[in-house]
């Protein structure tokens, strides 16, 4: 295995050795037509990461080509949560935003437990955790759901930034967010503009499928063992790739929504980026949203699906 010293830079290309040359082409032409440089963010993001370590060689180069590349569109959702977790805690500085300081300081909250978790089960995938991380994937979902319904909801970011005990925010979690409640806020919203995701929709029915499936990771059960224990590794296991896939269509889900329910949040990003101290993640925060668009359609694409019903966790059959 290849050891990459602390202070050697490494391009993304040489980390995902086996992503294929079109994906490699078109984050570099995304990210270079808006400004950003992709091997100092990834470096000082990715690399950083606990527990960063090369990927291990590839038995089959050509059927690890697609793990590869969803493996770099995580990480890629990873950066984009990071620098929106910088943003929001630089917000909270800024005079002239449209979101209120509670909506900005539950967003950078949240989305500091989001960018730990995320960060939690890419080491565990990696590591041939696949069961633990589905139980990560289950908590990075509601985390979603829950943010958005606050930026939604300036009030219910008052209610939750004002929790100073742990009984206080576990009554917040079971009176707004538990049973789905801030999902359906967030899928009134969407509906208004347009996107059906009720319960009764092909999404919905998809939703549940899969919150289902995370749900039976997180309580004991001898469901899967012999089928996990049989490919156990990233990225022969089905569980383990589905896992990063979902994880990586919520963020952009969130990237995506969040933008369509006209909180102003790309003007505020945009405010918050104009910091007289330049910083690069502030700028990709700002600039980043059709870098993210982009990398949803193409992972979408990807799995041959439609995008309101992505095909992850056809797998299931390896819990169940």
């Amino acid at each position: 295995m290849a050891i990459h010293a602390p202070d050697q830079p490494i391009a993304p290309e040489r980390f995902y050795r086996e992503m294929s040359p079109q994906l490699a082409a078109r984050l570099r032409q995304m990210w270079s037509s808006r400004g950003h440089d992709l091997d100092k963010l990834w470096g000082r993001c990715i690399r950083a990461l606990p527990g960063f370590r090369p990927l291990a060689p590839a038995d089959l180069p050509e059927a690890d080509s697609h793990a590869h590349d969803r493996l770099c569109l995580f990480d890629q959702a990873l950066i984009w949560a990071m620098a929106l977790n910088r943003a929001a805690g630089e917000g909270m500085k800024t005079d002239g935003l449209r979101l209120g300081r509670d909506q900005l300081c539950a967003l950078h909250i949240l989305t500091g437990r989001m960018v730990e978790t995320v960060s939690a089960l890419r080491l565990l995938v990696l590591s041939e955790l696949a069961a633990p991380a589905l139980q990560l994937a289950r908590s990075v979902s509601e985390d979603v759901d829950m943010l958005l319904a606050l930026l939604l909801r300036r009030r219910l970011a008052q209610q939750f930034v004002a929790c100073r005990t742990a009984e206080e925010a576990n009554d917040f979690w079971r009176r707004h967010i538990a049973g789905g409640r801030a999902f359906r806020l967030v899928a009134e919203k969407l509906y208004s503009i347009g996107l059906d995701h009720s319960d009764q929709s092909e999404y919905g029915r998809w939703r549940r499928q899969v919150l289902t499936l995370l749900g039976s990771a997180v309580h004991s059960s001898p469901l899967g063992r012999g089928e996990r224990l049989r490919e156990a590794a990233w990225p022969a296991n089905p569980v383990a790739r589905d896992c990063l896939e979902f994880v990586t269509h919520r963020l952009h889900e969130l990237c995506a929504w969040a933008h369509l329910i006209d909180i102003g949040l790309e003007e505020d990003l945009a405010l918050i980026a104009a910091n007289p101290s330049p910083d690069a993640l502030l700028a990709f925060a700002a600039g980043s949203r059709e870098i993210l668009l982009d990398q949803m359609r193409w992972a979408v694409a990807g799995q041959g699906a439609t995008a309101a019903s992505p095909g992850l966790f056809n797998a299931g059959r390896a819990l169940h």
